[in-house]
């Protein structure tokens, strides 16, 4: 018998994939998943107005993480190069007040800086800073137009983070600066865009959700907002 006949018959005699091999192999997808969810990126969907119009109710974002994290050693570092933390960019963090809560905001002071606000004017080390992303849209509870913030010097290895909807974002000037170690990484691709209104995130309740899910299947393609999906960011 020659070897190519030999490997024909092994061939024939495995038995067909069975129900085992299919949890195999939901196993190991999961498990990526799972690996690239807690080390490389993370989804994040907006469910607020703080960062209209630039970032909407209902964006489904993906946090690339890797390179803003705090635990990547030395060696790891030549394979995944870390970014530095400018002004300007939108990171995603947990809430220095709230830890199991994350927030999507732009970083608007850095480090060392000296910052203020007089009459919606941000000032950075007593200069004002141009802002072409904010937005005045809406005044919520126990925000004024006209806003007014004494100065503060932002301590080090921490960042001012502020919403691009000034009157309607509960950011730095109401719990202070975010620490390096809060920062989880920096949203880079809005995959899939649905309409949808802040109730739709609020509800802890398993039966509304449910029926949030099945809302969402019947309205996809209605509600979806399809110039928005697949855009990166940067």
């Amino acid at each position: 018998m020659t070897i190519f006949k030999k490997f024909k018959m092994e061939k024939a005699e495995k038995p067909p994939n069975g129900i085992g091999d299919h949890i195999r192999l939901v196993s190991e997808i999961l498990l990526f998943l799972f690996f690239i969810n807690t080390f490389l990126m993370q989804s994040f969907v907006i469910p607020s107005g703080s960062m209209q119009n630039n970032l909407l109710i209902g964006d489904h974002l993906l946090v690339e993480k890797i390179s803003y994290s705090q635990s990547i050693g030395p060696i790891d570092a030549h394979i995944f190069p870390q970014n530095n933390i400018k002004r300007g960019m939108i990171i995603t963090f947990k809430s220095p007040v709230e830890p199991d809560k994350e927030y999507v905001k732009r970083v608007i002071g850095l480090p060392g800086e000296r910052i203020r606000i007089e009459e919606n004017i941000v000032y950075i080390n007593d200069s004002p800073l141009t802002e072409g992303y904010v937005h005045f849209l809406e005044s919520s509870p126990g925000q004024f137009h006209g806003e007014t913030m004494s100065e503060y010097e932002i301590p080090a290895q921490s960042y001012f983070c502020m919403g691009d909807n000034r009157w309607n974002s509960y950011d730095s000037r109401f719990w202070g600066p975010v620490h390096r170690d809060l920062i989880i990484g920096r949203p880079w691709l809005i995959y899939w865009s649905y309409q949808s209104d802040r109730n739709d995130y609020q509800s802890t309740n398993l039966f509304d959700k449910i029926k949030s899910i099945g809302v969402t299947i019947l309205n996809f393609h209605s509600k979806t907002r399809w110039d928005r999906t697949i855009r990166f960011l940067y």
